[in-house]
């Protein structure tokens, strides 16, 4: 797949992706690699790897809900103007076909909206060879939350 990472993308998102690809060791497994960053929009393309299949032999799902939910607030950053916290509040993903460990997969999304402080994300997971629909989704993302007072216990 040919990259196409917009010009005017700001340096922190840059870092951003750079965390994901790099850095998150569950992302490393995947073998991460950005196809397309643009305002509201991303994609990703992965590996499926062996060591996260389930009892059927297929891959397991949460590892799909994993991917989703992390492409699809990356692509939140994307839409916002400067960067700021953000949390997932409302994830939902219909499965809706199998894949077999070892297949490479397309993650895109595209944050539909941002009103006040949610942002509203739509995507789908599919196999790069044939296009087969793994999984679709929509997710709303709080902008802007406070993460945990200095100091404090949780």
């Amino acid at each position: 797949m040919t990259s196409h990472i917009h010009p005017s993308i700001g340096a922190m998102l840059n870092n951003a992706r750079d965390w994901l690809t790099h850095e998150h060791s569950l992302f490393q497994s995947l073998n991460l690699e950005p196809s397309l960053l643009g305002k509201g929009k991303a994609t990703f393309v992965m590996d499926l790897p062996a060591a996260f299949t389930g009892a059927e032999g297929v891959i397991h799902g949460g590892l799909m809900t994993i991917i989703m939910d992390s492409i699809f607030g990356l692509t939140v950053f994307t839409a916002l103007e400067e960067l700021k916290p953000i949390a997932t509040i409302n994830l939902r993903i219909d499965y809706i076909a199998t894949a077999e460990a070892g297949a490479r997969a397309v993650c895109a999304a595209h944050c539909i909206a941002v009103n006040d402080d949610i942002a509203y994300v739509s995507g789908d997971l599919k196999i790069e060879d044939d296009g087969r629909l793994l999984a679709t989704g929509a997710g709303a993302f709080m902008v802007g939350t406070r993460g945990p007072v200095k100091g404090s216990r949780l």
